[in-house]
């Protein structure tokens, strides 16, 4: 089984990757005047600290939720903010292929 550790440790850097990526994202869509998509990963990361506060609520309690739920969660947080990246970030695709 995951260690509950190991899992937060993992959706601290998750979650300030996400912050990062907003900003960084903010910064590019006001250069490039593209609507504010970014807010939405400062609702990811959210998000995942959601699921992590189910994940520490659920072992202290010992309340009887599945452990996929916060799994499906982290998935549809790193799914949105994947696209949302994407939408930001698409240009250097091309750049890379180029060089």
């Amino acid at each position: 089984m995951i260690s509950l550790q190991f899992i937060f440790l993992f959706d601290i850097s998750t979650i300030l990757l996400m912050l990062i990526l907003a900003y960084l994202s903010k910064r590019l869509g006001e250069a490039m005047k593209i609507k504010s998509y970014y807010k939405i990963l400062y609702f990811t990361a959210f998000l995942v600290a959601t699921a992590t506060g189910t994940d520490f609520v659920t072992k202290t309690f010992g309340i009887q939720l599945p452990f996929y739920f916060s799994l499906i969660i982290r998935l549809i947080s790193s799914i949105t903010a994947f696209l949302i990246c994407l939408k930001y970030w698409h240009w250097l695709f091309p750049e890379f292929i180029k060089s």
